[in-house]
């Protein structure tokens, strides 16, 4: 017991035990009322993409609204034209000790309702709300999306949209491909799978056409650079890792210049119709004996 706490209890000794009894009661109720309290805002920054994989514009007139279980909007946000690194909307997540009508707590999942003229829909994944004053990522999709599990990789599920499917099946069938499309095969034998191509933009029935590193520059005592040829509307990353015997890869912050400032991803170009040829710099592990780059299409 502290001692302001008990400067009022010796206090009330001169009073009747019942006063005393009510006070307590009322020091309890207050701190009983007290529990719940606002505790700061999360930020989820987002890309929100069409059925090809491009990221979408203003012009999208696009809502998106994280929303609790119960229904209730924690936060609305509508959909930007994107920055540099391929954002396009930032949710402010109000945080709360206790999740209320108006705010969420750590560790809660929102649904995610993507809203335009034509309707509404719901995100594949949740939003998984983070601490206070800490920002996370996501990458979301306003279409109708099929999800898919690998064979190989029980763990590995990648989500599809329908209209891309659709699509591919003529081409399927033209090349004599059977069965249903499969997006962790590879059509045109070119190392890269379906699914990747899809991400890239790139064809899945065209060897000659796949997202490459087209040149890489490791000058001592400065960033190294990555080059390659990008789609207009896609975003890109770097993965890393210090060895390919039991690889571990992680993203790999990248920048737009030598000097710029770091993002987890990279959007060359907003323009749909515009391809060319790009390159983004990362900084080297420090103290690394060897380290390994790849590129990603996100």
């Amino acid at each position: 017991m502290n001692r302001s706490i008990e400067k009022r209890f010796s206090t009330f000794r001169l009073f009747d035990f019942s006063t005393c009894v009510a006070v307590v009661a009322l020091l309890a109720a207050t701190s009983n009322a007290a529990v719940n309290f606002l505790v700061g805002t999360h930020l989820v920054k987002g890309t929100l993409k069409d059925w090809r994989n491009k990221v979408l514009t203003s012009s999208a007139a696009v809502t998106i609204q994280a929303v609790s279980t119960n229904g209730s909007v924690i936060a609305s946000t509508v959909v930007a034209d994107p920055t540099a690194d391929g954002y396009n909307f930032l949710l402010e997540i109000p945080l709360s000790t206790k999740a209320t009508d108006s705010t969420a707590a750590v560790g809660d999942r929102l649904n995610c309702v993507l809203i335009q003229d034509s309707g509404l829909s719901l995100a594949v994944e949740p939003i998984v709300v983070g601490e206070a004053d800490t920002v996370s990522s996501t990458s979301l999709a306003f279409v109708n999306m099929q999800s898919y599990t690998s064979e190989d990789a029980p763990d590995t599920t990648v989500y599809v949209p329908e209209e891309y499917i659709d699509t591919i099946a003529p081409w399927m069938e033209a090349y004599e491909i059977e069965g249903e499309y499969d997006p962790f095969a590879d059509y045109d034998h070119d190392g890269a799978s379906n699914y990747n191509e899809y991400c890239a933009g790139t064809n899945p029935f065209d060897p000659s056409d796949k997202l490459l590193i087209t040149a890489y520059n490791a000058p001592r005592n400065a960033p190294h650079a990555i080059s390659f040829e990008y789609a207009g509307g896609h975003v890109y990353g770097v993965a890393t890792t210090l060895s390919l015997t039991n690889p571990q890869w992680a993203t790999q912050p990248v920048r737009n210049s030598e000097t710029g400032a770091e993002h987890d991803q990279v959007m060359p170009s907003a323009d749909e119709e515009d391809v060319g040829l790009a390159t983004v710099y990362v900084v080297p592990a420090e103290g690394a004996t060897s380290q390994f780059f790849k590129l990603e299409a996100r």
